[in-house]
């Protein structure tokens, strides 16, 4: 379940912390209604609000929408996509040291933080990077508000905590690295495990999911690691700019508080557990 916290941007003083944590990717943002009156002539006017942070442009493919669903419908219903008018592509507008980028499309607003380079560049903090998300928001809000009247309707939110765990040996033990997975002294050679879990609000009602997924994966460099994604993602209670960092900001305790529950003290003394 997730509750209640405060807005301002202040670290829980309950939460895990850690010295060298394998965090490798953040990325924090939201989905909403597409405004009717934004059409993709329009994606400069909005690079134009974050330019000077960002000053880089790339193109990628567009996201589809995703929305947790709940409840098992009684046939199942083929998938299908209607195209109802032109298509539009995702943009990201990255920072001149690569390690920051925002990601634009006429229904998405995303903040990734990643490791660049040779992989020391500092994470800022998840309460900078949601100050300055809140920022950015707002500023596109504002924008949007500039072509018509309709309101900013966000409708999913999104936080992700991509780690990467850095083995000395491989094959790896799982159960040296990870706890209640029943493998105990299992070396393995590949992975692809996955499970989610329902969140609840205070009401138990199903607000969204919390994912898991460990992975074996390549560096880079080719050196073998394995990969924790940990993701949040559901409707906030209202359609509002508040209600969604509410709802982020209780997804990255989620998020937190499940790494330290799966992982082991073993690997919590390697990565210099402080709290």
């Amino acid at each position: 379940m997730i509750g209640e916290c405060e807005l301002p941007n202040t670290r829980p003083e309950h939460l895990p912390d850690y010295l060298t944590p394998p965090l490798h990717e953040v990325v924090i943002g939201v989905q909403f209604s597409p405004p009717k009156e934004y059409h993709q002539i329009r994606a400069g006017e909005v690079w134009a609000l974050y330019k000077r942070e960002f000053p880089k442009v790339q193109e990628q493919p567009a996201l589809e929408p995703a929305f947790e669903t709940f409840g098992i419908p009684s046939t199942p219903k083929p998938r299908v996509n209607l195209i109802t008018g032109a298509s539009h592509d995702r943009y990201w507008f990255v920072a001149d040291e690569g390690d920051e980028l925002i990601q634009f499309q006429q229904d998405r607003l995303l903040h990734n933080w990643r490791r660049v380079g040779d992989q020391t560049n500092a994470y800022p903090r998840f309460e900078k990077m949601i100050e300055r998300f809140s920022e950015e928001i707002r500023s596109l809000e504002k924008y949007f508000a500039s072509l018509s009247s309709e309101a900013l309707a966000i409708t999913q939110c999104e936080i992700t905590y991509l780690n990467h765990i850095r083995i000395e040996t491989w094959p790896p033990k799982l159960d040296d690295w990870f706890q209640g997975l029943s493998l105990a002294g299992t070396s393995i050679d590949d992975a692809n495990i996955g499970f989610r879990q329902i969140i609840r609000d205070d009401n138990q009602q199903p607000i969204g999911r919390i994912t898991h997924e460990i992975t074996a994966g390549l560096t880079r460099e080719g050196v073998r690691i394995l990969i924790l994604n940990l993701t949040v993602r559901g409707a906030p209670e209202g359609p509002d700019i508040e209600s969604a960092l509410r709802f982020l900001k209780n997804g990255r305790e989620l998020i937190v508080n499940r790494f330290t529950e799966i992982t082991t003290k073993k690997a919590h003394s390697i990565w210099g557990r402080k709290a």
